[in-house]
């Protein structure tokens, strides 16, 4: 690419393909909420929303009792009259939503990405109707975008996570605080643009002062280490280990929804019991367009604290 060429961001580029399409549909059909969502482990999560009277973005459902999952099983794409129509009729969503329209997005790999969707209250009156053939050429254009996103995101993000990956701690060589901002960053974009799940924890050693005091700062220092390769050990592809205080560590876990938050780091924990190292552990989820990674690296600081005063109550006792 030429000097002073802007590099192309995939992420943007399918955010804005995707609001586009949502807004076009509002503006063109009876029905008055359109969504590109993502489905990932049992969970549909609206990313990208138009106009949010029934519909909002981060809202999430059981995929198995959303309209979205009866059309990707066979029934039909536009529905005139949920309430009357056999395939919808006894989901409990159908009693606010009386008409409905939608086809699935594939993701690069031809996997099952999410359904661009809409929605409204009342059923579609006899002379409203809803281009269904529209509909499928949209989807079928935002999984065209969404390969090409994807692809030109590929090579940009795997610079950009080597470079963040350079930045690693002296003692612990698990990535330092400007490593893990570089990540977060990262995954602000992705939950933003494509609704990727992603999860947080944070990890804080218990009884370090005591250690530091009775057997000395290399003692502390040797504790920090064992529970920085402890951590290292129990990580899967999917998981960045960073140190981002004296003896706190964060955890960034891609693929881990918020209903998935104990399992998705269980591994963890039972890593540190095994090896000895007492610590308190708070997680919490991203959610598009509700909770950012940030926001999430906070809610997890604060229940990794409330598990510490648990720890020192129970102890007390």
């Amino acid at each position: 690419m030429s000097e002073g060429v802007a590099a192309v961001n995939g992420a943007e580029a399918f955010a804005r393909s995707a609001e586009q399409v949502v807004a076009y549909l509002n503006a063109h059909t009876p029905l008055t909420d359109w969504s590109v969502s993502r489905v990932a482990h049992g969970e549909q999560i609206h990313v990208h929303v138009h106009h949010d009277r029934i519909l909002n973005v981060g809202d999430r459902v059981s995929w198995n009792e959303s309209f979205c999952s009866r059309m990707s099983a066979g029934a039909a794409h536009v529905v005139r009259d949920s309430r009357a129509d056999p395939d919808y009729a006894d989901l409990e969503v159908s009693e606010r939503v009386g008409s409905y329209a939608g086809y699935a997005i594939s993701d690069d790999d031809g996997a099952f990405f999410g359904v661009l969707c809409g929605v409204r209250e009342a059923p579609l009156a006899a002379d409203e109707t809803v281009d269904e053939e529209l509909v499928r050429l949209l989807s079928e254009l935002l999984s065209s975008q969404l390969r090409l996103s994807r692809g030109i995101d590929r090579g940009r993000r795997s610079a950009e996570i080597a470079e963040a990956l350079a930045h690693s701690d002296a003692l612990t060589g698990v990535l330092n605080r400007r490593g893990w901002d570089r990540l977060v960053a990262d995954a602000q974009e992705r939950v933003d643009a494509f609704g990727d799940p992603v999860a947080v924890a944070v990890v804080d050693l218990d009884g370090l002062k005591a250690v530091n005091d009775t057997e000395g700062h290399r003692a502390g220092d040797a504790l920090i280490a064992r529970a920085a390769a402890t951590l290292s050990g129990a990580c899967a592809a999917a998981h960045r280990i960073a140190r981002i205080g004296g003896d706190e560590f964060a955890i960034l876990a891609s693929g881990v929804v918020s209903s998935e938050l104990d399992s998705g780091f269980a591994g963890f924990r039972a890593a540190l019991r095994r090896a000895g190292v007492a610590a308190s552990i708070g997680c919490a989820a991203a959610i598009p367009g509700v909770t950012s990674v940030e926001d999430a690296i906070a809610a997890a600081d604060r229940a990794m604290y409330a598990s510490k005063r648990a720890h020192r109550g129970a102890g007390a006792r």
